[in-house]
């Protein structure tokens, strides 16, 4: 049926997701890529403390390429208040606040990198999730102390809350073929830049494919309407999606996405809430 809906994962590893939507309206899809960006709560360095720095770079620079570490934050969301409920807290408290401290000193003849990994944190559930990320290279006789806070954040916020590198979605792309109308050039040319499609089309002969692989069709569309006169026609579902969430690390896609379905639903029920509240007040 047309009408029936689904949801199924096509492809999942440790930061990323793929999902097949079917049967969803597009604004509600759009909604829940939105709020992956905006309204999934992760952990960011937020203020800095900068007792000693006679390194190259400018505290505000160091402070800056701290806060865009990512944090691992998949337990802090159950230890830790969220930011509204934190507006007000002081800083360091500890419902609110992971303190992460960093103190490094060359010697005379010594350079380094000072990375991601030699920060401490007061809670080893949120630490930084590459330890090989630069924070800046170290002369001879150079110091580095300073102490971070960091606390839960929405992306809506500053970009160093969000909680995704890549939230997309797509129509799915259906190839209609008859292989004994389509012609050696047009098949040649979609072997030539996808050739688990050509080798479909030569078994199933004639049908429709779904193309639910992570690929571009711009250059499948172009064979289809320049080498294949007939045969062959591509077209893009508009009842069908495939929503790809690429996590930056601090949480897990699954997560994300999760978060990003309930901060939709919590939207709608409070929308619901004021045009009641309004329609009481009217009668």
């Amino acid at each position: 049926m047309d009408d029936e809906r689904s949801i199924c994962i096509i492809e999942k590893s440790a930061n990323s997701i793929r999902i097949h939507i079917r049967g969803f309206p597009l604004p509600l899809i759009n909604a829940i890529r939105r709020a992956s960006y905006t309204d999934v709560p992760v952990m960011a360095i937020d203020l800095v403390e900068i007792f000693e720095n006679n390194t190259v770079l400018y505290d505000e620079i160091i402070a800056h390429r701290l806060a865009l570490i990512p944090l691992a934050s998949e337990n802090a969301l159950e230890k830790y208040k969220r930011p509204e409920e934190c507006a007000n807290a002081r800083l360091g408290d500890p419902d609110c606040y992971v303190t992460l401290r960093l103190e490094v000193e060359t010697s005379p003849t010594e350079e380094r990198m000072v990375y991601s990994g030699d920060m401490e944190t007061s809670d080893p559930d949120v630490k930084p999730v590459y330890d090989n990320m630069p924070i800046v290279l170290m002369a001879p006789d150079q110091r580095l102390r300073l102490q971070a806070y960091a606390r839960l954040g929405y992306g809506k916020e500053h970009a160093k809350w969000m909680p995704v590198s890549v939230a997309a979605h797509k129509y799915v792309p259906v190839l209609e073929f008859n292989a004994d109308e389509m012609g050696n050039e047009c098949i040649k040319c979609i072997e030539t830049g996808y050739p688990d499609i050509a080798e479909k089309i030569k078994t199933m002969q004639r049908g429709r494919i779904k193309i639910l692989s992570d690929v571009n069709t711009s250059g499948l569309y172009w064979c289809v309407a320049k080498r294949c006169e007939k045969g062959a026609k591509l077209t893009y579902s508009d009842k069908e999606f495939i929503l790809k969430i690429e996590s930056t690390g601090a949480l897990s896609p699954e997560t994300i996405l999760l978060e990003a379905i309930d901060a939709v639903a919590r939207k709608a029920e409070n929308l619901l809430a004021q045009i009641r509240e309004l329609r009481r007040g009217q009668s």
